[in-house]
């Protein structure tokens, strides 16, 4: 079977409303689950599931979240999209389809 691209995207622009007070000092993309920042865990699932690369979503705390992952995580390509906006899950995707065919239009 030929090999395929398969990108992860993973919503992490939401204010974490709930997740309660654990956002009250952090992100959502930063809060701890069993010892380990919430998107890891997110992060190793797509791999195992096949994902060639990570596309994050993040919103006003995109810089914390870059800074916490930097460009790849267990050498899986990690790339931040940043939902300036935040009008719902479905323009956080759409935004994602638009970054990655300007990106692919401008490589040609």
């Amino acid at each position: 079977m030929a090999s395929r691209d398969l990108d992860a995207v993973i919503p992490a622009a939401g204010r974490g409303s709930r997740v309660g007070e654990l956002t009250a000092d952090r992100p959502k993309g930063l809060v701890d689950v069993a010892g380990r920042p919430l998107p890891a865990h997110v992060f190793e699932t797509a791999i195992e599931a096949g994902a060639d690369e990570l596309v994050v979503i993040v919103g006003s705390e995109a810089g914390q979240i870059v800074d916490r992952f930097g460009d790849a995580f267990e050498r899986t390509p990690l790339g931040a999209i940043h939902q300036r906006e935040r009008l719902g899950l479905g323009h956080a995707v759409l935004s994602v389809f638009e970054t990655k065919i300007l990106a692919d239009i401008s490589n040609c």
